[in-house]
């Protein structure tokens, strides 16, 4: 399958992955690939205990786009999805209290472009059908997006999203036209791979449970609040590195350590 629909100035599209997170019918997902490859993206990921996503109904509703399907690859759990992720945004339809920048679609993709125009792979998560994603999840993102809808009726299916967030991105890189990414992008901002930030997190998570700042068997609040603390700083890969060697660091030399 060719990873490029359409010209040039669309290639950073190839960058760009969209993730569905558990979905239940999987319709949904030969119509999110028909939604996907209208718009010229074609990475796409489905977190799953099912291995078996392409049915006799996703191939019927993915119309022509069965070529998105086939390839879609099938992650049992979330972080492994995101695991080479430098930039996630998240779907959410209502107001969590999660406090992460909240934007509409355009707004969104424009915090993402930068990354995609630089070559570092990017990803949108969409949720469950009926209830989207959980707070958990959505803590493993950069930023989160809401669709404004009619507040009467703001109804939109799983595809549709898609539909909607796959052409602001095309729009995005039509905007961008050819540009050459060093005029638009501080290398200095290059963002860590969600891996390297999970490793992070269990780092910090080990060593609190370790001195007794956490129990054994905590609830994950405390941790969520220490990972929304760090997601503001938005840290870059460097200061990352930064921030991990020197509480190593100081681990390794505390008073009564012998190593």
């Amino acid at each position: 399958m060719s990873d490029n629909y359409g010209s040039e100035k669309y290639e950073c599209l190839n960058n760009m992955v969209i993730i569905l997170v558990d979905p239940s019918h999987y319709g949904n997902i030969g119509s999110a690939s028909r939604a996907m490859k209208t718009m010229g993206l074609s990475k796409l990921r489905i977190v799953s205990s099912n291995g078996n996503i392409i049915t006799d109904e996703a191939l019927a509703l993915s119309k022509g786009a069965a070529d998105v399907l086939k390839s879609a690859e099938v992650f049992s759990s979330l972080d492994e999805a995101l695991a080479d992720v430098t930039f996630v945004a998240g779907t959410s339809a209502r107001h969590r209290s999660i406090e992460l920048p909240l934007y509409q679609p355009r707004e969104a993709v424009e915090k993402i472009r930068p990354h995609l125009m630089n070559g570092m792979k990017c990803a949108i998560m969409f949720g469950r059908e009926r209830t989207g994603l959980t707070n958990e999840e959505l803590q493993r993102c950069d930023i989160h997006i809401n669709i404004d809808a009619n507040p009467e009726y703001s109804s939109l299916n799983l595809a549709m999203s898609v539909q909607v967030l796959s052409y602001e991105l095309r729009q995005a890189c039509l905007r961008s036209g050819n540009q050459e990414p060093a005029a638009d992008f501080d290398e200095g901002l290059r963002k860590p791979k969600h891996s390297d930030l999970e490793q992070f997190y269990n780092f910090i998570e080990k060593n609190l449970c370790d001195c007794g700042f956490l129990k054994k068997n905590h609830n994950g609040s405390v941790m969520g609040q220490i990972r929304r603390v760090y997601a503001k700083a938005d840290m870059s890969a460097h200061e990352l590195r930064i921030i991990y060697g020197t509480l190593a660091s100081m681990l390794k030399h505390r008073p009564g350590n012998d190593e």
